[in-house]
């Protein structure tokens, strides 16, 4: 069976990127598939890793043009893959709006071209605080929001990462067919030992919604009563807030008790993550699953997070532990990474539970064969 994917691809930094390198490198192992074509997009620099990968890599369209959507029908046309199956983000085809747009018009073009379509939302934009995020648009920003939703759902099967998100998509279209499949981690599962020093860490893009110059509030208070806590801020910038990381930079400049690593390869990551005491989620508001939060609970980290309705989701949904503080509370943030800093015996309960549920339920493996699954009821379903 040939498979074609559609998803931003490396050497790009997003999550949504990582999502599809592993998810397509795993499925591309289990020798289900006589072929399997990915179309992603061109890179700033050749990557000569794409020739070494158990799949064909194919560089189609260009980030912030509108002929994205036109450029993969064209492709698909002539590969005449038996599925296809988009990997999706609102603003995966670059940071004008009407690119995207013209990009996320690509899943409905395959299904009314007769081609399986399986598609994966990893945000719904239409349920977000659009505002916090700093969506741009104005007040045409939820209706543009609503209009990728209901233009991203036009597939044969929608996997959402998040169990509430699939049922506000079934009750708002019953005849939608929805799949929850977690969002799980790509990293191997371990209980890394305990830090010996109390080092907090933030990883993850830097945005204005991300909630840092939160956390930096609440730290100062802290580090006041707790001089041997530091923090370690691990990102490269939001692509959408050029010199906003610079500007929180700056207000904190020449504090030694706070280390600030930008963008960290992914070979990288594990050493970052073995040095902390805990992980923080301070986000003000966010779109969907959180791909640091499976990865803190795989390694054993604990987490303290802010209580928005997706961060509580991913915890009651999947039986994680997180340390939640009232989004936005500078105050009750500091209490909460007090309350978990000075008491190992809670952190190392918190990180023991997570690392169990993440290593029985939420590996590379299940979201795999997950997909398999998915794969295999739209396939049913056209053969009837």
């Amino acid at each position: 069976m040939h498979l074609a994917i559609v998803t931003p691809f490396p050497p790009g930094r997003s999550s949504i990127g990582q999502y599809g390198y592993y998810l397509s490198d795993a499925l591309a192992r289990t020798g289900r598939f006589s072929r399997i074509t990915l179309l992603t997009q061109f890179a700033p620099e050749d990557d000569q890793a794409d020739s070494r990968l158990p799949f064909r890599v194919e560089r189609l369209w260009h980030l912030n043009r509108f002929d994205a959507s036109l450029r993969i029908s064209r492709r698909l046309e002539q590969l005449k893959p038996d599925l296809i199956w988009y990997n999706l983000g609102a603003s995966i085809f670059g940071k004008n709006p009407l690119s995207n747009v013209s990009g996320l018009l690509s899943p409905m073009l395959s299904r009314m071209a007769g081609i399986p379509t399986v598609i994966t939302l990893h945000e719904l934009l239409a349920q977000a605080d659009l505002q916090t995020l700093r969506v741009p648009g104005g007040r045409l920003a939820g209706w543009g929001a609503q209009f990728i939703q209901d233009m991203t759902t036009q597939a044969d099967l929608v996997c959402v990462t998040l169990h509430r998100h699939a049922k506000y998509l079934s009750r708002n279209n019953p005849r939608m067919q929805v799949m929850h499949i977690p969002h799980g981690t790509f990293v191997s599962p371990t209980l890394l030992t305990n830090s010996p020093k109390p080092e907090i860490l933030f990883f993850g893009y830097i945005a204005p919604f991300k909630g840092l110059e939160l956390l930096l509030k609440a730290f100062s208070d802290l580090h006041s009563h707790h001089p041997s806590v530091s923090l370690t801020i691990a990102g490269g910038e939001h692509p959408r807030f050029h010199g906003y990381l610079e500007q929180v930079r700056s207000s904190c400049e020449g504090n030694p008790a706070i280390r600030w690593l930008g963008y960290v390869p992914e070979t990288e990551l594990r050493q970052v993550f073995a040095r902390a005491a805990l992980v923080v989620l301070p986000s003000t508001a966010t779109t969907g699953s959180s791909s640091v939060l499976y990865r803190a609970a795989a390694w054993g980290r604990p987490i303290v997070a802010s209580d928005l309705p997706e961060f509580r989701a991913i915890a009651e949904e999947e039986g994680l532990s997180v340390e939640f503080f009232p989004s936005g509370d500078d105050v009750g943030l500091g209490t909460a990474l007090d309350r978990l800093l000075m008491d190992p015996a809670r952190r190392a309960a918190q990180a023991r539970h997570n690392y169990q549920i993440i290593k029985e339920n939420l590996t590379l493996t299940h979201t795999c064969h997950a997909y398999l699954r998915a794969f295999e009821f739209v396939l049913n379903a056209h053969k009837a």
